[in-house]
């Protein structure tokens, strides 16, 4: 029972291991599915996947036989022939062959033992493999790519709020140094500067504008819509792209699609092996034939019907191939396929290791955004009611709302940044959340 009870959980366990479960909202696995239909690479993925199968077919197609058609005349000379005496020195010519064939037939030829056609459909099918595994890691780079601009497009949004709230505030005080320069309370200079600022912050607005249009134009060209289809209102919380990192690596050494690619290469480069240490195997075939032709004794001038059944053996000898140079060349890529797994693996590492290092540096600074937004928010009031009375500059006033802004946009900036970073572990992890 006991045995039974660990064949039983040891599945179980795994499925919830390996089935990492990531909270992302609907449009977006609306937008996903729209690029998976729309997106012109991914029909041409799809067709390299198709091209692949008929491979198969093709490798298969060496079990079935080979049938051919034949038309010829040949006109030969000399004919040979044999003189018989017939008495009195006289000679009758018998001819052995017509001076005029003619060959109407149908052959066909059945392969019986072939190993090097097994061979053949098994690298074709390894590389089908690979072609499927090339399809499904550009679908995961093209799903994560498309989320990473549906937050991005998010997190531009409110930027551009917060750059709102942060010019409104520089008019406001544009208004009230005007007055005071009018009434000589204030220098030229402090009108100057303040319309300095807030040139500066209409510049950055129409930045940040521009950016959130081009993520616009990538989106629409990736999901094949024209407009602005997001979903203004996403809540994005420590939920979102979250997994749990206990077992991200293990995970990702199984899921990983480059670790998945690398894999298939080493089951293909194998079968290059095998097919060039069976070009030097024989084949054997049943041959038979089907037809007319002429030359047949007595009435060789009379096409007659004909038929042959046998059997054949094909040996290589010296085959153009070359299996000796195709079995090197195969063992070396072989080599280098594994080779190119190790770094795979050490770079999937390095990648997950950063990604987990960028989600801790995310998290620690945005645990203290909210505290700096708070004192921000205070030293800017206190700089507004002290301006009024002419205790602190015009430049200490405009740092206060520079700094409270600055710290609201860094810390929509740290959000954006640890979800990039969940995203990434999730990808490295090749979670599929779609």
């Amino acid at each position: 029972m006991r045995v039974v009870f660990i064949v039983i959980i040891i599945p179980l366990f795994w499925k919830i291991l390996s089935a990492q479960e990531v909270v992302v909202p609907y449009s977006l696995k609306k937008m996903v599915d729209q690029s998976f239909q729309n997106y012109p690479r991914v029909g041409e993925m799809s067709d390299l996947v198709r091209m692949s199968e008929v491979k198969v077919s093709f490798g298969k197609a060496g079990y079935l036989p080979v049938a051919g058609g034949d038309l010829s005349y040949r006109r030969q000379y000399p004919t040979p022939a044999i003189q018989f005496p017939t008495g009195g020195g006289q000679y009758q010519e018998v001819k052995i062959q017509p001076a005029d064939n003619y060959n109407a037939s149908v052959s066909l030829v059945q392969p019986l033992v072939d190993l090097r056609t097994s061979a053949t459909i098994n690298k074709a099918k390894s590389d089908l493999e690979t072609s499927r595994d090339n399809f499904e890691s550009f679908k995961i780079q093209l799903a994560y790519q498309v989320a990473q601009i549906y937050y991005s497009i998010i997190f531009l949004n409110k930027s551009l709020v917060v750059q709102q709230d942060q010019i409104g505030l520089l008019g406001t005080t544009l208004k009230q140094i005007s007055v005071k320069v009018k009434s000589g309370d204030a220098l030229t200079y402090d009108l100057v500067s303040t319309q300095v600022k807030y040139t500066n912050a209409e510049n950055f607005y129409t930045d940040l504008s521009t950016q959130l249009s081009k993520q616009y134009n990538m989106l629409n060209m990736l999901t094949g819509n024209t407009g602005t289809a997001y979903q203004k209102d996403t809540v994005v919380d420590q939920s979102t792209f979250s997994v749990a990192t206990g077992s991200i690596i293990s995970l990702a050494l199984q899921n990983n699609p480059e670790i998945i690619i690398a894999g298939d290469k080493i089951k293909s480069a194998g079968w290059d092996i095998v097919s060039a240490n069976r070009d030097y195997l024989p084949t054997l075939n049943f041959l038979a034939g089907v037809g007319y032709k002429n030359g047949f004794m007595p009435e060789i001038d009379v096409p007659e019907f004909n038929y042959f059944v046998g059997a054949g053996v094909s040996i290589p000898i010296l085959a153009a191939s070359r299996p000796g140079l195709q079995k090197k060349m195969a063992t070396i890529n072989l080599n280098a396929s594994k080779l190119a797994l190790e770094s795979q693996k050490v770079t999937l590492n390095k990648d997950l290791l950063n990604a987990m290092d960028d989600i801790q540096k995310s998290r620690k600074k945005l645990s203290g955004a909210d505290t700096l937004i708070r004192q921000a928010q205070l030293a800017m009031d206190l700089a507004s009611d002290r301006y009024k009375y002419g205790v602190i500059t015009n430049l200490d006033l405009l740092t206060s709302i520079t700094n409270y802004k600055d710290a609201q946009l860094s810390r929509l900036q740290f959000e954006y940044y640890l979800l990039i970073s969940r995203m990434e572990l999730c990808r490295l992890a090749g979670v599929r959340w779609w």
